[in-house]
């Protein structure tokens, strides 16, 4: 099994049995989930843990469980994959379940430390990804990360309101990575 720790963080391999009341919550919770596609489904254990098994199956996906280091607190997900090996890249996501937690630098901790495993470990040479143009928090955490905005996408999602807004895309190279990013 994968695992690797950050500063205040340690990831390992999502499993069936992490699939608690507290994490299915977070998919059902409309703060939480309103920039996850999940939420136009409800979710329940037997969706989730069959959405983990299938992650755990896929030779092109890391589904890594996000948790506190000092005491192994579930706190999200990040996820690697697709994973394109033949053009060396792969796309990132993640999800930071427990409000009290949000916004406290643990997402820009989570992608620094998943893509410096990707870069690293996988080789790759371009991991990206994409927001909600009103998910300003994710936004910020991915530019901490070092990631660079490529381009926003218009009227490319509907939000929770029904409306359509646009969608930021950004990228971290390889040959990005500096000191003072947080990898």
């Amino acid at each position: 099994m994968i695992s690797f720790t950050s500063r205040r963080l340690s990831f390992r391999e999502l499993l069936p049995e992490d699939v608690s009341p507290a994490y299915v919550g977070w998919l059902n919770d409309p703060a939480i989930n309103r920039y996850l596609e999940t939420r136009f489904t409800p979710q329940d254990a037997n969706i989730v843990r069959d959405f983990v098994c299938d992650q755990l199956a896929d030779q092109n996906a890391f589904l890594f469980r996000i948790a506190l280091a000092e005491d192994d607190t579930h706190i999200g997900n990040i996820k690697l994959g697709p994973i394109n090996r033949y053009h060396k890249s792969a796309q990132i996501s993640l999800l930071i379940g427990s409000r009290g937690l949000q916004g406290q630098g643990y997402a820009t901790e989570a992608i620094s430390a998943v893509s410096a495993w990707g870069l690293g470990a996988l080789v790759l040479e371009r991991i990206e990804g994409g927001c909600y143009a009103d998910n300003l928090g994710s936004l910020r955490a991915f530019l901490k990360a070092g990631y660079t905005v490529e381009g926003f996408r218009r009227d490319a999602v509907i939000a929770d309101s029904g409306e359509r807004q646009g969608a930021f895309w950004f990228a971290l190279l390889a040959g990005d990575v500096v000191e003072n990013t947080a990898l």
